[in-house]
């Protein structure tokens, strides 16, 4: 990658988008990768660890707004960020732009006429490895795309973003850094687990807020989401379902010690969400309120 972005004009070819909230550990590095494809914007959610200065010095933009959700807070940004560069690229703050993936995206965003977003693979290092088996690699996330013309479903957690026009694959890869303690990783998939449990009553009771996957993907996305958001919530056993379907079909054991490790916490994760799943199912029809989620009166 170039030192100095790639402009049409006076504009930025790409510019990249970077939700945060307390990243003061990751976001200098993050930005300083990101800055070399296009200008950075920071959207920061009100960070308490100082993340904000540390952006700024790295040479982004940063834009604070109180958290709205996972894929609200990146719509609002898409929105209200001022944003002049014909491409965008989201990126995690845990996530990385490698060489080869940065010089396609220039590439792409100068020549390209007809697509409207890209999906990335991103590659998940985990326990100082890279993860290429157990259904996790490849893992295709559309996070490319011209302005405009691509938004994220309004959905609590696992949000995707939909496309207005013609898909592509890019051949580079981004990474994606688990640097996090094994117990704030489990922290972090408690919260995910509840988010996706009130999915789950959300659809349970016809008021799912996310796209209908037959509508919103393709190929074998279409499927595989299909899966994961209809039948997957009815299936039993699914926390032992998860392990042999990572661990052995889909060749986990090759990762060695971090592969069987997150196989055992995602089996874990299936578990929280249909413990919360049941819970909030068993309030419900006590007639409890629970924020968000529908009232089922008991008569």
């Amino acid at each position: 990658m170039s030192a100095a972005p790639a402009t049409r004009g006076a504009s930025p070819l790409i510019e990249i988008l970077i939700p945060t909230f307390n990243e003061a550990a990751h976001i200098e590095e993050t930005v300083r990768n990101a800055i070399k494809v296009g200008p950075v914007f920071v959207l920061d959610s009100c960070s308490t660890d100082g993340t904000q200065e540390i952006a700024r010095k790295a040479g982004a933009t940063v834009v604070e707004h109180a958290w709205e959700g996972y894929a609200r807070q990146k719509n609002w940004g898409l929105d209200n960020l001022g944003l002049t560069a014909d491409w965008v690229f989201i990126l995690d703050a845990d996530e990385r732009i490698t060489p080869r993936l940065g010089r396609e995206l220039l590439e792409v965003a100068a020549n390209e006429k007809d697509v409207a977003g890209y999906f990335v693979n991103r590659v998940v290092l985990f326990m100082g490895r890279a993860v290429r088996h157990g259904g996790l690699y490849p893992s295709w996330n559309l996070r490319f795309f011209r302005r405009g013309r691509c938004r994220y479903e309004d959905r609590a957690v696992h949000e995707h973003m939909l496309c207005d026009g013609p898909t592509s694959y890019l051949k580079g890869e981004m990474l994606h850094i688990r640097r996090e303690t094994i117990s704030e990783y489990i922290k972090k998939h408690i919260i995910y687990a509840d988010l996706e449990s009130d999915e789950w009553v959300r659809a349970h009771f016809g008021e799912g807020g996310g796209a209908d996957p037959q509508r919103m993907f393709k190929d074998h996305l279409r499927w595989r989401q299909w899966i994961r958001r209809t039948l997957w919530p009815r299936l039993p056993g699914r926390p032992v379902m998860r392990f042999m379907y990572m661990y052995f079909l889909r060749l986990g054991f090759l990762d060695g010690r971090p592969g069987f490790h997150l196989a055992c916490l995602m089996a874990n994760y299936e578990y929280m969400i249909s413990v919360l799943f049941r819970d909030k199912l068993h309030r419900i029809a006590e007639g409890q309120q629970i924020p968000g989620l529908p009232v089922r009166r008991v008569k």
